[in-house]
């Protein structure tokens, strides 16, 4: 069976699990193998062994870790259950649900992504929603840099640096690239 005629079933599976992830409630240990099962696959995708640190496998590849994609699809689901059509039932339910504390739309709207929404949610529209994810994620991004040990410094050489190109075109015919850019 070639790799081809398993995709399909791929397609199938992530966005049931994904539905799954964006309704539920994990806690610590629950993110924690989360994490555990992205580490492995990531390891698999790039040939490593199960014990090499995937963090800069991850920012190269601009994937956010499996607790940010918790926080994005949690926040996502509330997002969309706000702009809900009239005769929805969630529609209905939603001034019952939403300020009863046992009720998972109140634990989910409890995520540290939701509450960097502004608080009148019905002024956020889609770009607004986006800049604040993006947002998340770049802050996200800077405490993982400077939580950095030793062996993961890797990630901070990962920082897109780009050269003034003044110094890097050559200024003569017979001036090489090397001698210009020092």
């Amino acid at each position: 069976m070639a790799v081809y005629d398993e995709c399909p079933i791929f397609y199938c599976v992530r966005p049931q699990m994904e539905y799954g992830i964006a309704i539920n409630c994990f806690n610590h240990t629950q993110l924690k193998s989360l994490e555990e099962a992205q580490d492995k696959c990531i390891c698999k995708i790039y040939g490593e062994s199960r014990k090499t640190s995937t963090k800069v496998m991850l920012h190269l590849a601009k994937l956010p870790t499996m607790r940010e994609r918790v926080a994005i699809l949690q926040a996502q689901f509330l997002f969309r259950s706000l702009s809900l059509p009239e005769d929805t039932l969630l529609y209905r339910l939603m001034p019952h649900i939403q300020y009863t504390r046992g009720h998972q739309w109140y634990k989910l709207s409890k995520t540290a992504l939701w509450k960097l929404m502004p608080p009148t949610i019905a002024d956020l529209d889609t770009r607004g929603f986006r800049a604040i994810k993006k947002k998340f994620l770049h802050s996200n991004l800077e405490k993982q840099i400077q939580e950095v040990d030793v062996y993961d410094g890797a990630l901070v050489d990962c920082q897109v640096v780009l050269p003034n190109p003044a110094l890097t075109i050559p200024t003569t015919t017979c001036q090489d690239v090397t001698s210009s850019a020092t």
